[in-house]
């Protein structure tokens, strides 16, 4: 009687099964869309550490308060934060279809600029703004930069007008701390720093 080597088509089905469910497990735990996420998210709080850390170093260099453009200024508001904006030209805060988008409260009662702060600028005055002395150009949100359309990407109707929008937002309380913080972080996350 000879004996024969091998797997029985059961066994094999058996080790596909076991592969198959291996397979999707790594792919779970690896998750590649929350690890994107991640990174981004990962931007957003460099992104926020520098901008603070630019407004600081301004307001200690000035031994003031700094304000920001005077088209658009830091206002001191115990509720009401405000997008931070390269350019605040044809923005009107009570005009959904010219604000910027973001998910803090913002002061949009009124046909003023209150929702936007503009902290850099390209004109000739450095005086008012965050020149290269305090940072080389305005950080801009991850998701503005690189994902296009897809879901949970800004798009031109959050960024406002133009690409002036920065996605981040600043708030001066009435205590005169700054806070600056991401509107749309992802995966519910919560990115601001306060001094």
């Amino acid at each position: 009687m000879t004996q024969r080597n091998g797997f029985t088509f059961v066994e094999l089905l058996i080790v596909i099964g076991i592969i198959g469910f291996l397979a999707a497990a790594i792919l779970v735990a690896v998750d590649p869309i929350k690890r994107i996420q991640d990174s981004r998210n990962s931007q957003r709080w460099s992104d926020v550490n520098s901008v603070l850390n630019a407004v600081l170093k301004k307001q200690v260099d000035d031994r003031a308060l700094y304000n920001g453009e005077s088209s658009a200024p830091v206002i001191t508001h115990a509720m009401y934060a405000q997008v931070i904006v390269a350019d605040d030209t044809m923005i009107i805060c009570n005009s959904a279809a010219t604000r910027p988008g973001c998910n803090q409260t913002l002061d949009i009662a009124a046909a003023n600029k209150n929702c936007v702060a503009t902290l850099f600028d390209n004109d000739s005055v450095t005086t008012d703004d965050l020149d290269p002395t305090y940072m080389a150009e305005l950080v801009t949100d991850p998701s503005s930069n690189s994902c296009g359309t897809g879901s949970g990407c800004l798009t031109e109707g959050d960024l406002g007008v133009g690409n002036s929008n920065s996605g981040y937002y600043i708030h001066r309380t009435v205590g005169n701390r700054i806070e600056i913080g991401a509107c749309q972080p992802e995966q519910s996350a919560t990115i601001s720093v306060k001094r």
